[in-house]
């Protein structure tokens, strides 16, 4: 039985909004690339140039603090490991069970299992995963569908997947 329906809901809804938004996808359509004759549409694919907002901007800011956090959160959960390695040895010298020396490890456990989600989708962003190099250019491209506002059709063999 769920107790709690609307959390899995905005956790489901939560997800899709992110794939959606991480591969572009819109309800409008574009009017897809037109292709030359004699060119196999199996046979290319689609870049859009990735474009530079504040978010991207905001998560290459997070990249020069990247190891730190890293630190942190290994520090923190080296600390989460005694917690609950703490708990468990009282109720083991008791020798009873007692679920109040696990509230706070609990209670440590949610905080930085959100906070490492959270770190993620902002350290993240969408363009990190689909990023590309197009062999001849100089501009960023991320992949991309036909019908995306700015795709271009280029040959597979020219795509490669971008340095991280």
């Amino acid at each position: 039985m769920n107790k709690k329906p609307g959390l899995l809901f905005t956790v489901s809804l939560l997800a899709i909004i992110i794939l959606a938004a991480s591969f572009n996808m819109n309800f409008g359509g574009n009017a897809p690339v037109h292709l030359r004759a004699g060119i196999n549409p199996d046979n290319v694919l689609y870049v859009c140039p990735a474009t530079s907002d504040g978010w991207n901007q905001f998560s290459t800011g997070l990249h020069a603090v990247g190891q730190y956090a890293h630190l942190l959160f290994a520090f923190i959960i080296l600390v989460l490991m005694f917690s609950w390695g703490w708990a468990l040895y009282q109720n083991l010298l008791k020798d009873k069970f007692s679920a109040d020396v696990y509230k706070k490890p609990w209670e440590l456990t949610k905080s930085v299992f959100w906070g490492i989600v959270i770190f993620t989708v902002v350290y993240m962003t969408p363009n990190y995963y689909r990023a590309v190099h197009v062999r001849g250019a100089r501009a960023d491209y991320v992949l991309c569908e036909s019908t995306s506002t700015g795709a271009r059709a280029v040959n597979p063999s020219a795509v490669s997947l971008s340095e991280k």
